[in-house]
């Protein structure tokens, strides 16, 4: 199949494209720029010069779309703004362009920020009460995608919401996670008993695969998430144990909710992250846990165990990053 991927040269994008060439599809991967370097059979070009060029979509049948305005913790008026123009009008353009040169097949990557972090089991069937302009920013995105479907008999849509990616090449979320038990420093607060839904890269890149293959018209909601869903704290010990390091501490709760404000302001002045703000403790503290029984049940199957997915982003940390052993 001949496809156009938006947003190719991101984390997700990166290892998308080989993955689509070894299963025979090509076509055009934009950006802002043009990506390069391309597998064979991909074109690049930049995003503004494919929407603004007045020639057919050359046989292309299906958009992914990647492209992302990324969550940002503390976001200001700027980042608000970007993700309106980002996430919610790209989306837009790109729709109007499929429907312009006739592409029936539109594959949206959201994220589980469109339905909202509160306590609990979040299934695709659940109300969207994102609390995040982020979130917000995604959730009004998919439902343009949802109304692009339904104005067209033959129209296919699926919209997939990751869990927190992790994987070769990420140096946020779970890598930044495994830097801090790396360190010796704090990185669960109080038991860490909560449990978190993560999905490796190469899990979702093989969503990804399995959505553009689905044909039945409409539009579908995937939760995208590892089959295997652990606690904080049993995430610390896993990966300390694969990184042979020593074992994760915690921080008392009490601790946590006093240094946790201050990391607010350090980090609104400064502008570079701080470990622990107000946002990250509640995200600590809260279970979220997105399960992938709906994409299972319609076919799928995950290509990596979560022992696989952070075995690959170890190695990746550790090559990259110089991690060692601590006393090494």
């Amino acid at each position: 199949m001949q496809l156009i991927v938006t947003g190719a040269s991101g984390f997700v994008g990166r290892a998308l494209l080989p993955a689509l060439t070894a299963a025979g599809h090509d076509g055009i991967a934009t950006g802002r720029e043009a990506p390069h370097p391309l597998p064979a059979g991909w074109f690049g070009k930049r995003r503004g010069d494919l929407l603004t060029e007045l020639h057919t979509a050359g046989g292309i049948e299906a958009i992914v779309h990647l492209e992302v305005k990324q969550h940002v913790p503390l976001p200001r008026a700027k980042d608000i703004a970007e993700f309106e123009t980002v996430n919610v009008e790209g989306t837009r353009v790109w729709l109007e362009w499929a429907e312009a040169h006739s592409i029936r097949r539109f594959i949206y990557v959201s994220s589980i920020k469109a339905v909202g972090a509160g306590d609990g089991i979040h299934r695709e069937s659940d109300a969207s009460l994102p609390d995040t302009p982020y979130g917000k920013s995604k959730a009004t995105a998919e439902e343009i995608v949802r109304a692009w479907a339904k104005n067209g008999a033959d129209r296919v849509a699926t919209i997939l919401r990751p869990a927190p990616v992790y994987g070769p090449g990420n140096e946020a979320n779970l890598a930044a996670f495994a830097r801090q038990i790396w360190r010796g420093r704090p990185c669960f607060v109080g038991d860490g008993r909560t449990r978190k839904s993560i999905v490796g890269l190469r899990n979702l890149v093989a969503a990804i695969e399995f959505a553009i293959d689905r044909d039945p018209a409409g539009c579908d909601v995937f939760n995208v998430s590892d089959l295997r869903i652990l606690s904080v704290r049993e995430l610390a010990e896993f990966i300390a144990e694969l990184g042979n390091w020593p074992r994760p501490r915690g921080l008392p709760s009490l601790a946590a909710k006093a240094i946790a404000p201050i990391g607010d302001v350090i980090e609104w002045l400064t502008g570079r992250p701080f470990p622990l703000t107000t946002a990250r403790l509640r995200a600590l503290v809260e279970e979220t846990v997105f399960p992938c029984d709906k994409l299972v049940a319609a076919g799928f199957r995950h290509p990596a165990s979560l022992r696989d997915g952070l075995r690959e982003m170890l190695d990746w940390a550790i090559s990259s990053r110089g991690f060692q052993a601590p006393g090494s």
